[in-house]
């Protein structure tokens, strides 16, 4: 999984003019979601494929999608899932899927109004993208954190990566020398990707919100900082599980750079008491960087899960 590069974009899709009023937010860089004036309110969209986990796809289809329409400040209300399978996958594991696309939506209180399934002779794993809908009044923008802001997260780095790869590759980490401990552990991590729940706390006090996924933690500043055009100083220890921390060390991968989904980045500005989370840097005026350890962040559009994932079978 790489993502294109902002420049790539910016040429084929994200300097296209549209020349329709009633969008309020189309595509620009780092931003989640698209926002279209519905009357007195803005209908909230967003559309997210899954191409990593095989076991979990199916609560992540949900998931994942339903995070980027909450840092908007939306709660997540519709989605319509289209699936894809291989030709030869069973039904039973076919069920399994379907059955936590259900369970996920339930559980976020979003309605399945549509979507599409097929099974396909030239895949060999399934397949989701999920477009997910929702509605607020207020919508809040990745680029609009303001200096003086502070930098605040919530939830840990890694936690997304971290828990596909003991759910999909647990037999090659204990070989590796991953306890069971920590297998058992990282299982139980599912119902932490969600951000939907601290989003929706946070939405009331923060000037920008942003949900952490391809290029983990560093990336998402390096995104907020780049659509605001304000500096991130990041000047505390990011959070970061030790479970992540010892099977990233294990692999040699970054954990900051690790898909994370589950892990919010908020700005806030200094005089609003924080609900959850921690201040781990600041907003100042700036060129659009991002400062961590002294040292300016790149675009990172190679997620450290493929690697993982490499070593793992190779």
């Amino acid at each position: 999984m790489v993502k294109l590069p902002v420049e790539f974009l910016k040429k084929h899709f994200m300097d296209h003019k549209i020349d329709d009023e009633l969008v309020i937010k189309g595509p620009e860089y780092g931003e989640d979601a698209a926002v279209i004036r519905l009357g007195d309110n803005n209908l909230v969209i967003h559309l997210d494929p899954i191409s990593t986990g095989i076991e979990n796809i199916g609560w992540l289809s949900i998931h994942i999608p339903a995070n980027d329409i909450a840092v908007t400040g939306a709660e997540p209300r519709w989605a319509l899932p289209s699936v894809q399978v291989p030709e030869d996958m069973p039904d039973s594991d076919i069920s399994n899927i379907l059955d936590d696309i259900s369970e996920a939506s339930s559980k976020l209180g979003v309605s399945l109004i549509g979507g599409h399934t097929e099974k396909l002779e030239f895949i060999d794993r399934p397949l989701i993208t999920t477009t997910m809908i929702g509605l607020t009044n207020k919508p809040i923008f990745t680029s609009d954190s303001k200096p003086g802001d502070l930098i605040v997260q919530v939830g840990a780095a890694g936690i997304e990566g971290t828990w596909i790869l003991v759910s999909d590759y647990a037999k090659e980490l204990v070989d590796r020398g991953v306890s069971q401990e920590i297998i058992k552990e990282v299982g139980g991590w599912r119902q932490d990707i969600s951000v939907v729940k601290d989003a929706l706390t946070f939405d009331q006090i923060a000037t920008s919100m942003h949900d952490v996924t391809e290029g983990g933690l560093l990336q998402g500043l390096y995104e907020m900082a780049r659509a605001s055009g304000n500096r991130f100083v990041i000047d505390k220890k990011p959070i970061v599980r030790k479970e992540t921390v010892r099977i990233c060390n294990l692999l040699k991968i970054e954990p900051l750079a690790l898909i994370s989904s589950g892990c919010l980045i908020a700005t806030v500005p200094p005089d609003e008491e924080l609900p959850m989370g921690k201040a781990i840097g600041r907003v100042e005026e700036g060129d659009g960087e991002t400062l961590f350890r002294d040292e300016i962040v790149e675009e990172n559009t190679d997620d450290e899960l493929f690697k993982a994932i490499n070593k793992l079978v190779n």
